[in-house]
């Protein structure tokens, strides 16, 4: 018997409802190929949670094991994930036009993204439940973090990535000793299909978000420690980017949870973001849809990290957190995203693009009236500029000799 949580009753099936007991082979639905989500005893947990005890707990993302799938602290791959800072941003705040505005940075992760709290999580089951060989796709940050935690948790794999992936994110990869395979594909269901056969003709088990059943889980902890750094308050906005859609619809469970043991009251809004020339969900929300269809070019948009022209799924989860919540999910336009990120930079926040459409979307819907100048607002930022260095423009870099009278000259320059 594995040592999964005492608190874990199963992975429900989103849309037969069956429920089934974890185990190595089990991703997406046996009957009907549907999504798979842990339900956990919340009920219990109630009654055994002492917030004393869990706060004397290491701050990263097993400080919440409650609410994950392990028991045994043995068991979790610990490289430090979880725990990213809440940021005040007063200057943004202004910007945008709120009373307040806070950043979930998650660009001090072990692998500067968002991608660390989850495959901390995904890792770790995977490994109790006797997986030995890996496969995920990725725009990169993914990659990297899979190959970080699976590489500490003794596990071998191989990497899927985008043709035109980010040729820093590809270095980065390469520390790592795992083949790297790029993928040229036109419609996203070309990858779905190509990591199924993977599966079940490889025997590789995948780590791709929402395919993988444990991938999300572990985004719970962003309404956890959301709430905590809020002293204990529920944002009225909670803005994420959305690939698959795993931060948004993790974060929702956790919210929920947190309702459900009494620590809270009520739920923020939740809303997504998408890059405007790849949006399908965004699409889907506005003519008030269950499911998104294939839309737009992901290769035409500098948000590389959330870039496709339909998530895993068809979008499903993430339409249903933004409906079931009063959220939205937004599409921003190319010429909104940039500025958003030099906004943050003048915070000392560094950013990828898809990162700084949580920020334009917020000016975006404050400008549309829905968000008041009253709320507070809490935008993820999913990892750091750093990978994808050269997405802002280049700025000129004088050369000069080291002489006092031409520093003078630069100064004045800028003085001007």
């Amino acid at each position: 018997m594995f040592n999964i949580s005492p608190f874990l009753l199963g992975l429900v099936c989103d849309d037969c409802g069956r429920v089934f007991t974890p185990g190595p082979a089990l991703l997406t639905c046996p009957s009907c190929g549907g999504l798979l989500d842990a339900g956990y005893d919340l009920e219990a947990i109630r009654k055994s949670l002492d917030l004393n005890v869990l706060l004397r707990r290491k701050a990263d993302v097993w400080r919440w094991k409650e609410f994950l799938p392990l028991a045994d602290e043995a068991d979790m791959v610990r490289i430090g994930s979880g725990g990213s800072p809440l940021i005040a941003c007063r200057q943004l705040a202004d910007w945008v036009g709120v009373r307040e505005l806070w950043v979930k940075y998650e660009g001090m992760q072990p692998t500067a993204s968002l991608k660390d709290r989850s495959f901390a999580v995904a890792v770790s089951t995977a490994k109790l439940l006797g997986v030995r060989q890996a496969i995920t796709y990725s725009s990169g940050n993914a990659a990297i973090s899979l190959a970080a935690h699976a590489s500490h948790a003794g596990m071998a794999g191989l990497i899927l990535v985008n043709a035109w992936a980010d040729a820093a994110k590809l270095g980065v990869l390469n520390q790592f000793a795992w083949p790297i395979v790029k993928i040229d594909w036109t419609d996203f269901a070309e990858v779905e299909s190509l990591l199924s056969r993977a599966v079940e003709e490889l025997g590789l088990y995948s780590f791709v978000n929402f395919q993988n059943p444990w991938r999300h889980e572990a985004y719970q902890t962003y309404a956890f420690e959301n709430w905590l750094d809020l002293g204990h308050r529920t944002p009225d906005h909670e803005i994420h980017p959305i690939g698959t859609g795993g931060g948004i619809f993790g974060s929702w469970k956790g919210w929920k949870a947190l309702r459900s043991i009494g620590l809270v009251s009520r739920l923020p809004r939740m809303h997504g973001t998408q890059p405007a020339v790849a949006a399908a969900v965004a699409t889907a929300f506005d003519a008030g849809r269950s499911a998104a269809t294939p839309e737009g070019n992901p290769r035409d948009t500098i948000a590389e990290a959330i870039a496709n022209n339909i998530p895993l799924g068809q979008g499903r989860r993430p339409l249903k957190v933004a409906y079931d919540s009063g959220g939205t999910i937004q599409a921003i336009p190319e010429p909104a995203i940039m500025p958003a990120l030099y906004k943050l930079a003048e915070e000392g926040i560094c950013a990828e693009p898809a990162g700084s459409t949580t920020v334009a979307a917020a000016k975006q819907m404050a400008e549309r009236g829905i968000i008041s100048s009253q709320d507070t607002v809490v935008c993820t930022v999913t990892a750091s500029g750093y990978k994808q260095p050269y997405a802002a423009a280049p700025r000129p870099m004088p050369v000069i000799r080291p002489a006092i009278g031409e520093l003078k000259k630069i100064m004045e320059r800028y003085d001007q």
